[in-house]
């Protein structure tokens, strides 16, 4: 499996986060597990996912890394968002473009192996593919600003 494979899992965790209000740690633990479940199925095609499998290894460790990562950071990647949002709010984004700009944030602060060019590009190429029409060109405006200001800071 590749990264790319791994970041799409991750992005699919990450986007049932706002559907789950202020779950506690058990309640998130079953939703990672209802999706292992669902990958374990194996029914992909009825769904439009095509060659789909359960991570391992590295990948596997990537995704719970990522996924934990941004629910606990939630607040912080939010505040990072708004920071780079003009005229508009965090309430006013579509749930995929915020699902793609926290993982992608989480990465760039968190994941010193992903480059910040990076985890932008891959987030832009979800969104492509999950967003809707001006997602990729919005993300990619707010996320380049996010990662100027990070190169910046180092």
């Amino acid at each position: 499996m590749s990264r790319r494979t791994a970041r799409r899992h991750a992005f699919h965790l990450v986007y049932c986060l706002p559907f789950c209000g202020t779950a506690s740690a058990e309640k998130l633990a079953k939703i990672k597990a209802a999706y292992y479940q669902f990958l374990d199925e194996g029914d992909f095609e009825a769904y439009g996912f095509e060659n789909f499998s359960r991570p391992k290894g590295r990948d596997a460790e990537y995704i719970d890394r990522a996924f934990w990562g941004v629910s606990e950071r939630c607040g912080e990647l939010d505040k990072v968002i708004e920071n780079f949002l003009r005229e508009w709010t965090i309430d006013r984004l579509n749930k995929v473009d915020l699902a793609l700009m926290r993982l992608s944030i989480y990465e760039m602060l968190c994941e010193k192996d992903v480059p910040p060019g990076v985890a932008v590009n891959e987030a832009v190429e979800l969104a492509k593919e999950y967003g809707a029409d001006e997602s990729p060109a919005f993300i990619n405006g707010v996320l380049g600003n996010v990662a100027r200001e990070i190169k910046s800071e180092l």
